[in-house]
């Protein structure tokens, strides 16, 4: 599908990369939500130069009221995310639960991932196109006993 990108990185969404990257804390806590990739492109890396920036003159203003503690608080927070945004606009990472990592499905997450990293915001429209190409019944979803009960793939390829 056009707005797709080939070779998304998969990360593991494990806590030493949680605590790195301080904003993945909030966004991996409900359930369903399985994957997460940062902007992507052009606008990506201008949002995350701006994060990055925005953190280090943040933390500079306020150095001399704190001390260092000033600056490496606001790279840790924003910074990190401004950071895998930039990397993101010229190369395609998303970062996937553990538990999904072994997934047989693993595949239409990466294509799921590469779909939102390639400009293709909507969740419907994707799933669309993920219906197109999948089906429940051809993946034996119904029967495999390895998928989680809240997989959203599929409960999302159930309900075409």
């Amino acid at each position: 599908m056009a707005g797709t990108r080939a070779g998304v990185r998969i990360v593991a969404l494990t806590l030493p990369v949680k605590l790195a990257i301080p904003s993945l804390l909030i966004s991996s806590i409900p359930k369903r939500a399985i994957g997460f990739s940062f902007e992507a492109g052009p606008v990506g890396g201008l949002i995350g130069a701006s994060l990055l920036g925005g953190s280090l003159l943040l933390g500079g203003v306020l150095y001399q009221a704190l001390g260092p503690l000033s600056v490496l608080l606001p790279l840790w927070l924003m910074g990190t995310t401004g950071a895998v945004m930039v990397y993101n606009s010229g190369r395609s990472l998303a970062f996937v639960k553990p538990l999904c990592t072994g997934c047989r499905l693993l595949p239409i997450i990466r294509e799921h991932e590469a779909m939102h990293i390639g400009g293709i915001e909507s969740d419907r429209r994707i799933w669309d196109s993920v219906r197109g190409k999948y089906s429940f019944e051809a993946l034996s979803l119904g029967t495999d006993p390895k998928i989680c009960r809240f997989c959203p793939i599929a409960r999302h390829l159930r309900e075409s």
